[in-house]
């Protein structure tokens, strides 16, 4: 058979010029809202082909995962046996209500958790703009006053006191134009990092220049690889003849030192940089181990990096050349402040500084005052509004009893996978996994109770999409890039404005569309009206049908029991694991071979250090200046230590006079020299006496003033009883009876 003679009709054809196309099924704005439906098949067709499907180069390629380098540290294994105990329960129940075996094994199977929603629960949420704010909205951009479109505006800060303006930098730059060598070239193809950011392309030409940097940006704008390739590039030109650990970078969380910590992987795989991960709850044998060796960049929290210093003899922060302080303003909340002043008295004083912050506080300027020498101020977006393409809903809750019923008919109804809920408290958000669970959604829980190898082995099922639905706490509201969030719904409103928008900014991350979510009381009606005067665009309204909340409601009253079953059983085995680990600890104290570790702060101190700087925040008297004199005293002598302070009180003294003579007089008068007219004297009006009496405010004089008032009062009543009926004729007739002197003095009294 020749080529000709092929037979074409089962290859896919062109579209013709005559054709009939369909219309972009991507719809805009005002169409794109979600909806209630069965979407059980569509997610078992895609699991048939994967759109993001691409061919490697090498079987090394194939078979490396990125997981792999975290897992060396996670000795212990994440013990959880909730999920067990939840599908223990539903098995029973539904055995009891009579489901035959061939639908409670499907039930099990991980592709069909997912419960089917009947014909009622179709319904279609009513989601609405209310017209003032859209009107508003709309007025808002005729004037020219919403914003760049893209949301990334870009400001340059003036200097303040030592700090520099950064240098313009071009924002059609690419990363090949940036001085970059090749195989860090490779690593951000490979990622496919097609252009840098704005907070990329300001900071990577001034960190490669060995300058300090304090950076500004809002989340979700690449912060990591901003501060990570410049770092990487230096590194390349270390001499290799001694292993000496060159970098540090600190960060407030667990979960976000892991991160760093993969993403600094992923930029130096075509290279010979080593990097470790010092975070707590890992290892603490291999992190010792992997310190040992000395590698190029450590990744670790205040407190787990402390204790190594202090405990692992072959390890210091004597050679840090790079100081990099990721996330600073969440670390002044957890009160990080003297373990980060002791980590940076720790490294050399010739290093180089970045710090990096999604919102710049007044704390954190008052950080970098104390760590950063003669700064470039890069300021890219201070986060106080959300990402340009996020969708912002608001559902209302008249009574704070119908959220968990909500919460279930959302998730179980329209938001059924890719989806984070941020909950306050770490108890509710145990309870919230149990009931979820119950109802059929395949739910898992990441907050502060957990074990670390729990909570990454959480984190790494989400990703996997083996979870639909993870319930958090604000433990993963800062730092983590989850790819594919679709939906964050917040269960109730965070306190503050930076932490909704850190909270939403899980979702619509590097250019991706994302909606939010949000749960909003009677008492919570603050916040939601400070959310929509500063969006973008109009905020939506989601209203679900009565019907559906009673419904749901009814489930969930159903599923009381069970609930509390399940809670009885942890309760039970977290006290016998209590009784185990007491029983281990008294074993080992018997045999000598108790853990003698050196602490750096004790829980004590810690609570003292927390509250101090509480106060110190509210006192407005702290300010920077005193805050700089305090930390250039603090390793002196206590005799330099008082001289340097006179000198400061005197130095005050004098500023404070040379500023009160440059101030200019108050004018009194003009007098013309030309004319010689003298200026006519104004009148003094002569004072009363009863203005006198008025403004002696004296006890004595007041009491006298009462006594006199009093007196003439009780005479006038007497005269009036005296005076007989009928009141006489002639000139007494006006005056009611009283002669000329009895009215003078009834009118004195009157007045007083």
């Amino acid at each position: 058979m020749t080529l000709l003679e092929v037979d074409r009709s089962d290859l896919i054809k062109t579209i013709e010029d005559d054709d009939a196309v369909a219309a972009d099924d991507a719809s805009s704005d005002e169409d794109d809202v979600a909806q209630p439906k069965k979407n059980k098949a569509a997610r078992m067709a895609k699991k048939d082909f994967e759109t993001d499907f691409s061919f490697v180069s090498s079987q090394k390629e194939y078979m490396r995962d990125t997981w792999d380098d975290v897992a060396k540290y996670v000795k212990k294994k994440a013990k959880t046996n909730l999920d067990d105990k939840i599908a223990k329960v539903r098995k029973e129940r539904k055995t009891k209500d009579g489901t035959p075996e061939d639908e409670e094994d499907s039930d099990n199977s991980d592709e069909s958790s997912e419960e089917e929603l009947s014909d009622d629960e179709l319904l279609e949420d009513a989601v609405g703009t209310k017209e003032r704010d859209a009107r508003r909205k709309q007025r808002k951009r005729k004037k020219g006053g919403g914003g760049d479109e893209t949301g990334v505006e870009i400001q340059v800060e003036e200097a303040e006191g030592e700090m520099e303006e950064a240098p313009e930098y071009n924002t059609d730059a690419s990363f090949y134009t940036m001085n970059l060598s090749r195989p860090l070239l490779k690593a951000i193809e490979e990622l496919r990092y097609v252009h840098p950011t704005p907070i990329q392309a300001a900071t990577i030409p001034v960190a490669l220049l060995g300058r300090d940097i304090c950076g500004c940006a809002a989340t979700g704008t690449g912060k990591t690889a901003a501060y990570m390739l410049p770092v990487l590039e230096r590194l390349l030109y270390r001499p290799v003849a001694a292993a000496v650990t060159r970098v540090l970078v600190l960060v407030p969380t667990r979960e976000l030192g892991v991160q760093v910590y993969q993403v600094t992987r992923q930029l130096a795989q075509f290279t010979s940089v080593e990097a470790a991960l010092s975070v707590g709850g890992l290892d603490l044998k291999t992190q010792e181990a992997v310190l040992r060796r000395n590698p190029d960049i450590v990744i670790a929290t205040p407190g787990r990096l402390i204790d190594h210093v202090k405990n692992t003899p072959t390890f210091s922060l004597e050679n840090i050349e790079v100081l990099i302080l990721d996330e600073a303003d969440r670390m002044l909340e957890q009160a990080f402040l003297e373990q980060m002043k002791e980590v940076v008295r720790s490294c050399a004083r010739t290093r180089q500084t970045l710090l990096f912050s999604a919102t710049m506080t007044e704390q954190v300027e008052q950080l970098a005052t104390v760590s950063l020498n003669k700064p470039v101020k890069v300021f890219v977006d201070s986060n106080k509004v959300v990402a340009w393409n996020l969708r912002q809903e608001f559902v209302r809750v008249r009574r704070d009893d119908e959220r968990e019923s909500l919460l279930a008919a959302l998730v179980c109804r329209t938001f059924r996978d890719h989806t984070m809920v941020f909950i306050q408290t770490k108890a509710q958000c145990h309870r919230l996994h149990i009931v979820l669970g119950l109802l059929g959604v395949r739910v898992g829980e990441l907050h502060g109770n957990m074990s670390q190898p729990q909570r990454m082995d959480t984190l790494q099922r989400f990703k996997e999409e083996q979870l639909d639905v993870l319930l958090a706490t604000d433990v993963a509201a800062r730092g983590l890039d989850i790819r594919g969030v679709k939906t964050v719904i917040n269960f109730t409103m965070p306190t503050t404005l930076e932490h909704y928008i850190h909270r939403v900014g899980r979702t619509a991350r590097a250019g991706r569309a994302g909606r939010s979510v949000s749960l909003a009381g009677e008492g919570e009606r603050k916040m939601v009206r400070e959310i929509v005067k500063r969006a973008r665009d109009p905020v939506k309204s989601r209203a679900i049908n009565a019907d559906i909340q009673a419904k749901y409601k009814a489930k969930l009253e159903k599923l009381e029991d069970d609930v509390t079953l399940v809670l009885e059983e942890e309760k039970a085995d977290k006290e016998m694991a209590k009784c185990e680990n007491r029983a281990g600890k008294l074993q080992n104290q018997l045999a000598g071979t108790d853990d003698d570790r050196k602490w750096f702060q004790t829980k004590q101190q810690r609570n003292d250090e927390k509250k101090a700087l509480k106060k110190k925040m509210k006192d407005s008297t702290y300010t920077k200046q005193k805050q700089k004199r305090k930390a250039e005293t603090s390793n002196m002598d206590p005799a330099e230590a008082r001289a340097m302070k006179g000198l400061n009180n005197e130095a005050d003294y004098i500023s404070r006079g040379a500023k009160k003579a440059r101030r200019e007089k108050k004018i009194r008068t003009i007098i013309d020299d030309s004319q010689d007219v003298e200026p006519k004297q104004k009148k003094q009006k002569k004072k009363s006496s009863f203005d006198t009496e008025l403004t002696d405010t004296t006890n004595s004089k007041v009491k006298q003033l009462r006594h006199i008032a009093n007196k003439r009062q009780s005479d006038d009543r007497r005269a009036m009883k005296k005076k007989p009926k009928g009141g006489g004729g002639g000139k007494n007739k006006g005056g009611g009876g009283m002669n000329k002197e009895e009215r003078k003095n009834s009118k004195k009294s009157s007045f007083r």
